[in-house]
């Protein structure tokens, strides 16, 4: 007998992860692509579109049968109601596109849109670390930073949905400069992008410069998992830029946990991995900062998804749909 499942798509900056996941929100079959990011708009709808067309293909060879929804999760800001995202900053082309309407325009079918965040959010919600609970605060610690609040079991979209920016609060009036134009973001110290500020401003760079040959990866980029490991060393500048990350990180937490009053605070992403070196400090901030019952109440954890978070969140929203 055939099994039906829905679509979850995440768009990445440099892949694409495409899942079948089954309406208990179990990933049957996954595959990934290239973004293509860099294309036009209409490319890389189609690009899209011949992702989902081959899954669906694969999914049949498997006796699967036919997705009953497709769910597609985006970076950055979108206007949920009409589909349309505002800006990507990982696709210059997407600049008040129409996403929705292009994706349901080249398949045929009706297709649901979500942001990154909030996806990752709702799929930790619906099967990861935060299953069962109904008030969560997710933070997703990568390039940038992202984030996803559910209340009530119910992801917090805001008025056209844009909400959730928890990556773009302040932490530090005057601080260091955020990718978004703005100053002192959390994003600017707690995400990969803000730790290499941190280090070229412990060592004296200017930035951009060559960093040392132990914090980068193959490809020369500033790498978390090489300053984790210099961490680990006892390396005494990987442990102050994780010391400042995660007093950040801490302040931050700490608004979210009085403002929401949450039963946990999952954290994921590649930086994610690194929360050991930043428990500490983000610890203490959070217990100078919180009201105490407030603390108590609450968990704070790593994400248990992994990559499959997005799809499954992508699919989550397309059995759950928000439209104008």
């Amino acid at each position: 007998m055939s099994r039906s499942y829905v679509v979850g798509l995440d768009m990445g900056g440099t892949n694409i992860r495409c899942a079948a996941v089954s309406a208990a929100g179990k990933v049957m079959l996954m595959r990934r692509g290239p973004a293509r990011a860099q294309d036009t708009a209409k490319e890389i709808v189609e690009n899209i579109a011949t992702q989902i067309l081959a899954l669906e293909k694969a999914a049949r060879d498997c006796g699967f049968g036919r997705a009953r929804a497709i769910g597609v999760a985006v970076p950055g800001p979108l206007n949920l109601l009409t589909g349309t995202v505002i800006a990507a900053p990982h696709v210059k082309a997407w600049r008040s596109f129409p996403l929705r309407d292009s994706l349901e325009a080249r398949l045929g079918r009706r297709v649901a849109v979500e942001n990154d965040a909030n996806a990752w959010a709702l799929g930790e919600f619906w099967r990861g670390a935060a299953r069962g609970r109904r008030d969560v605060v997710l933070l997703t610690l990568g390039t940038g930073v992202g984030g996803g609040i559910i209340i009530g079991g119910r992801i917090v979209h805001g008025r056209t949905g844009m909400a959730g920016e928890l990556g773009h609060v302040t932490v530090e009036p005057e601080g260091m400069p955020c990718d978004c134009g703005a100053v002192g973001c959390l994003e600017a110290y707690a995400s990969a992008s803000g730790m290499r500020r941190l280090v070229e401003k412990e060592l004296g760079l200017e930035p951009g410069a060559r960093l040392p040959e132990s914090l980068v990866d193959a490809g020369g980029d500033f790498s978390v998992r090489g300053m984790s490991a210099e961490a680990r060393r006892g390396s005494a500048l990987a442990l102050s830029v994780f010391e400042t990350a995660g007093r950040y990180l801490g302040i931050a937490v700490a608004s979210f946990l009085n403002i929401f009053n949450p039963e946990m605070v999952v954290i994921g992403g590649g930086v994610g991995g690194a929360l050991p070196f930043m428990r500490r400090s983000m610890t203490r901030e959070i217990k100078a900062r919180a009201f105490r019952a407030t603390v108590a109440q609450a968990r704070i954890v790593r994400a248990a998804l992994g990559p499959e978070g997005g799809v499954v969140g992508a699919a989550y929203a397309a059995l759950n749909p928000v439209r104008a």
